[in-house]
């Protein structure tokens, strides 16, 4: 036998090795002391559950003899599989075993995503270069699919020594139950959190690693928190940052506490759970705790790739010069994971910026029109804005006010009229605006600006141009309020619930109808007081714009 024909015969890849001086290519063989070989028992080695998973690493364990009465050198291990893609043998030559000697061999088994549910037959034989290997013997295993992990925050408690709110110089826990909500092990787990300026930690680890979490696992974290006079705002957003072995399987979270918001009753409670495989996986919740919205939780992923679509997200929470928005922050940053995710928009289509200063609106405008204009009406814009909107007492003009803007100095703020006119211009195939904010100088739930005088002024309505349709939380001189329940604007909880409801996939005409509804009801059951969404489009667009929809 030639070395080439042994190399094809018997190299998996190029790790194994040939050397000319072993007897696979001696022309010296006696065949009076010839070896005979023999399979006694193969068994199969795994994590333990003996079912070949999707990217593990298992082996095939082969128990060989040779009966004969010569040594058997330059023997190789021989296995095919049938019936199943995605694995791999790692075939490997055996030590040289003399007359009489058993030897024990490990073939590696490597499983990669392509795996399917089903069973992998394993045709095991040794290959002896003179021909007296032995005859396959079938393995059989059964195999499983990649079922991936989802880690994220399913729930969240912030609780007090002594009961009450949180404020300011006092120490404040703050629980986070993290979990992996499908059966899909998800392995090497990191949480880590992250806390803004003049907010500190007193206990608990600002890093921690898992080495697993089973389908349904959760783990119980605990931080103990103060705020010093200094910090400026009334909404104090922790960034928890989650990652698994495959980096794309967990889901950062961002918890906006609120000053003077109402301590829990109960911290958490971990509850042990059978590690099995379940049917449906329940996300865990802390019984009196701090509510967090379904919409936050479970954000779905849609169809498609929506690469010609761009949006800008403003969500100004925290202002220099006004009272804070409440839940602005989070209803910015969950928009923008469903743009991603459940839209299709590429991750850099997508620009957020929250808190956003007069200079910072006016870059991310300029960044829209640059892109309009080199797609050449091709793309797609999305603008969506939460935070103050005031009228001019003087015009009744709209604006929006930035986080370093001045209700009683229009001079600070963005003219609406003028930001329409200027989507209007940017030859985009159609341009859709979201605004979660009033223009009768009123605040998101009770009160007034600074500058307003106590009386809500109806803001002049202002002319939508091009292909351009705009969705606004309320009308005249309504409020546009939050729902506190669920730690968002009413506006936007039923704009993100109908995406979640649809994965996206729902028409600007039922968009509009759903959040018109639902919003006029729910203000008046959890407000006492009306707040009406509108919907209003281009007088050139006629109804077409009706069957259009955001994720195309």
């Amino acid at each position: 036998m030639t070395e080439e024909k042994a190399r094809s015969l018997y190299a998996w890849d190029s790790d194994v090795e040939f050397k000319a001086e072993e007897s696979l290519f001696n022309p010296k063989f006696n065949p009076k002391f010839y070896p005979i070989i023999n399979i006694e028992n193969i068994s199969f080695a795994d994590n333990g559950n003996n079912i070949i998973d999707a990217y593990e690493h298992c082996s095939i364990k082969v128990k060989v003899t040779n009966i004969g009465k010569g040594a058997a050198a330059g023997c190789f291990t021989r296995i095919d599989i049938n019936g199943m893609n995605g694995l791999t043998v790692r075939n490997i030559e055996l030590p040289t075993i003399a007359p009489g000697e058993t030897k024990n061999i490990n073939v590696d088994v490597l499983a990669d995503g392509n795996i399917k549910d089903g069973t992998a037959t394993f045709n095991v034989a040794i290959d002896e270069p003179h021909g007296f290997g032995c005859d396959p013997t079938q393995l059989s295993v059964k195999t499983r699919a990649f079922v991936a992990p989802k880690v994220l925050v399913a729930d969240y408690s912030i609780t007090g020594a002594q009961g009450g709110q949180l404020s300011k110089r006092t120490p404040f826990d703050l629980q986070i139950l993290v979990q992996n909500t499908t059966n899909g092990v998800a392995d090497d787990v990191d949480v880590a959190i992250s806390i803004p300026q003049n907010v500190y930690l007193l206990a608990g680890e600002q890093n921690l690693h898992f080495n697993q979490l089973n389908g349904g696992d959760t783990k119980s974290l605990e931080y103990s928190l103060i705020v010093n006079n200094n910090y400026v705002g009334e909404t104090i957003p922790i960034q928890i940052s989650l990652k698994e072995k495959y980096g794309k399987y967990a889901e950062n979270k961002t918890i906006n506490l609120a000053l003077n918001q109402t301590f829990a009753q109960n911290k958490i409670e971990i509850k042990g759970h059978d590690n099995s495989q379940q049917q449906n996986i329940s996300i865990a919740r802390i019984e009196g705790g701090t509510k967090q919205a379904d919409v936050d939780l479970t954000i779905p992923s849609g169809a498609g790739n929506n690469a010609k679509t761009f949006a800008v997200v403003i969500a100004n929470e925290n202002y220099r010069r006004e009272t804070a928005v409440k839940y602005a922050s989070n209803d910015g940053f969950v928009i923008s994971q469903y743009l991603t995710k459940t839209l299709g928009l590429p991750q850099e289509n997508v620009h957020t910026a929250t808190d956003a200063t007069l200079n910072e609106m006016l870059d991310q405008i300029e960044w829209l029109k640059n892109v309009a204009k080199a797609y050449n009406g091709e793309a797609n814009v999305i603008f969506y804005y939460a935070g103050h909107g005031m009228p001019d007492e003087a015009t009744s003009m709209s604006y929006l006010i930035p986080s370093d803007g001045n209700s009683a100095n229009t001079a600070t703020c963005i003219q609406l009229n003028k930001l329409y006119s200027e989507l209007s211009a940017m030859n985009a195939n159609r341009v859709c605006v979201f605004l979660d904010a009033c223009f009768s100088g009123a605040q998101r739930g009770e009160g007034m600006l600074m500058a307003a005088r106590g009386v809500a002024i109806k803001p002049k309505a202002d002319s939508l141009n091009g292909n351009m349709i705009l969705f606004s939380a309320a009308q005249g001189t309504e409020t546009a309020y939050p729902y506190t329940e669920m730690g968002h604007g009413l506006f936007t909880y039923y704009l993100l619930k109908k995406l979640q409801e649809t994965k996206g996939n729902v028409s600007l005409g039922e968009l509009g109808e759903y959040i018109t509804r639902e919003v006029a009801q729910r203000s008046i059951v959890v407000n006492s007081k009306s707040q009406t969404p509108s919907v209003a489009a281009s007088a050139s667009l006629g109804d077409i714009w009706k069957a259009w929809k955001l994720n195309q």
